[in-house]
């Protein structure tokens, strides 16, 4: 039986600044009849991106609706391909032959928890299913991974036999990157996955994120509207527009001496106690919390 590639505590220690995953000058557009209102708007292509998720960081990647970020999450899950330009994995080029692979290694975390769980299908089993379609185990031979995954997220044993509809948003979101933990990956991507729950909630589920990267070595790709969320948790940020980059580099560069008045009008849009100023608290998660991480700390 195939084991999952290299055990989390294995990766911590390798945690750099060197690449995880990289795009190159990629470019990408969907077909015409395929375009969604907002690809029409402006959203239908991605021009020249250069991007790098650096082992063990948090990366963030902030756009409105429709600048392509989605579009990035899909290309670096491996569900469509660039039509130029290369992406690499681990220093080496995604490959059709490295697809199967790769995708045990990196694993989703969408915008919203409930539509991403089978209604029908007890928490439980859902959690434990990558297990089973991608190393042919047995129930019964997915125990303690499924203890150590609900462990990881803060849910205890009484959520295996629910169902969806009888959870909390929160709780769903837990669920979700409980399964995501299941394969043992090296990077989460993670699409908006906190804008769909209340404020309370997204400062625990931001919190869960920033504590799994750094006890587990995770990289993560963090992509939100929020700027707020993205300020907290990741120390580099990109930022889109209409498909092209305008700005990349660490979150004080980005968010402190920002280079374009596009960049500048969309902090001029976050509220004023929004950028974390204060001491963090559940009713404001984007402040940053004394003692929980190794941020940049100039001006935060």
């Amino acid at each position: 039986m195939t084991s999952p590639i290299e055990p989390s505590h294995v990766r911590t220690a390798r945690a750099s600044s060197e690449p995880i995953l990289e795009l190159r000058n990629v470019d990408f557009c969907y077909l015409a009849a395929r375009r969604s209102a907002a690809e029409v708007l402006g959203g239908s292509r991605l021009h020249k991106i250069n991007m790098i998720v650096r082992r063990g960081k948090a990366h963030g990647l902030i756009g409105e609706s429709g600048s392509g970020k989605s579009t990035i999450a899909k290309l670096l899950l491996g569900l469509t391909a660039p039509q130029s330009g290369q992406i690499f994995f681990d220093g080496e080029l995604l490959t059709p032959d490295r697809l199967a692979a790769f995708r045990l290694r990196v694993q989703p975390v969408f915008q919203s928890p409930l539509d991403a769980l089978d209604p029908i299908t007890p928490i439980g089993k859902q959690i434990i299913a990558p297990l089973l379609v991608n190393f042919n185990m047995k129930s019964s031979d997915c125990q303690a991974r499924l203890a150590a995954a609900i462990s990881a997220v803060g849910l205890s044993g009484e959520i295996l036999g629910k169902l969806p509809h009888q959870i909390s948003g929160g709780q769903a979101q837990r669920v979700n990157i409980a399964r995501a933990l299941i394969l043992d990956p090296e990077v989460l991507i993670c699409d908006e996955p906190v804008s769909a729950l209340d404020m309370t909630v997204q400062a625990q589920i931001l919190n869960l994120l920033s504590d799994l990267r750094e006890s587990r070595g995770l990289s993560l790709l963090f992509i939100s509207h929020d700027i707020r969320s993205v300020a907290y948790l990741c120390s580099e940020i990109t930022v889109l527009k209409r498909g092209s980059i305008v700005e990349s580099g660490s979150r004080d560069e980005v968010l402190l001496d920002p280079k374009t008045d596009y960049m500048k009008s969309l902090l001029e849009a976050v509220p004023n106690s929004g950028l974390g100023l204060e001491t963090a608290s559940p009713s404001n998660p984007c402040s940053q919390p004394a003692g929980r991480r190794d941020l940049p700390a100039e001006g935060w």
